[in-house]
Parts: structure tokens; C-alpha cells; sequence
């Protein structure tokens, strides 16, 4: 059984696919399951990768990432979202991870889980891109 997580300030990592991301602003979507999840999102834990890791890991297989973006322990708890620790091994479609989590929608009906979604997704911009860094729009190459 895996273990739930606690640290109400740790950061969990959400991978956005680039059709997600519209001038650095993820869809809602990206921050709930889709039907084929079950009923659980999955992200990777701060206290065990970092957003660049977590990243590169999850386009080494040919996965689409165009960004990172993360919410914490707490802010899933406060939509009644427990998270818990789920390290995956290496399959053939897919590398270990052992920074693997996942947050449980299931406690949820399915017709909560957009307005629930658009809640995170403003938190989520709170705390901003996390990778890569966002461009400043500056034209500066430095």
C-alpha cells in the first residue's frame, strides 16, 4: 500500500502538453484526470525530483511537455484531494519513477471535477511556471 502524503507544502509536478498551453496559461484541464486515469492525476513529488528532472524524465519516451507546473500537498487537501505516494517501475512504454504520485479524485463525483480543476488551475498560476523558465519577452538573450 502506498503511503499518503502529508507535507501539506510540498510541491507536486503537473507536465502540460503544448496544445495545453496558451501564452504560458495551462488549461484547467490539465489539473484534473481525464476518463482513462480512473479518477487519478498524476504528478511527481518536489522532495524527490526537481521540475527540470521531472520533466526530462516524462519526454524521454516522446510524451509532449511544454511546461511545469505545480501545486502543493495543501492546496490538493483543500478540495478534498489526498495524495499519495506511487513510484512506478520501468515498463516498456514507460521509465521508472520514483518520484511518482498521485492525486485521488475518486472521492469526487466527475461533474466536480472541472470546477474543482479551475480552482487548482488558478493556484497553480500562483506559484507560476516552474520549467522551463517562462520567457521574459524582453528579446534579451541573456
Amino acid at each position: 500500500m502506498s503511503e499518503q502524503l502529508d507535507d501539506d507544502g510540498e510541491m507536486l509536478f503537473r507536465q502540460i502538453h503544448p496544445a495545453c498551453l496558451v501564452e504560458g496559461v495551462p488549461g484547467s484541464d490539465r489539473f484534473m484526470p481525464s476518463l482513462a486515469d480512473g479518477g487519478f492525476l498524476s504528478v511527481d513529488r518536489a522532495s524527490k525530483t526537481t521540475p527540470e528532472e521531472s520533466h526530462a524524465l516524462y519526454t524521454r519516451t516522446g510524451k509532449l511537455s511544454a511546461a511545469v507546473f505545480g501545486l502543493t500537498v495543501g492546496e490538493f487537501s483543500g478540495e478534498a484531494i489526498p495524495c499519495r505516494d506511487a513510484p512506478t517501475k520501468e515498463s516498456e512504454t514507460h521509465p521508472e519513477n520514483p518520484a511518482h504520485a498521485l492525486a485521488d479524485y475518486s472521492g469526487h463525483e466527475s461533474k466536480r471535477h472541472k470546477n474543482i480543476a479551475k480552482r487548482l488551475k488558478r493556484l497553480a498560476l500562483v506559484h507560476g511556471q516552474l520549467f522551463p523558465p517562462p520567457a521574459t519577452g524582453d528579446g534579451a538573450s541573456n
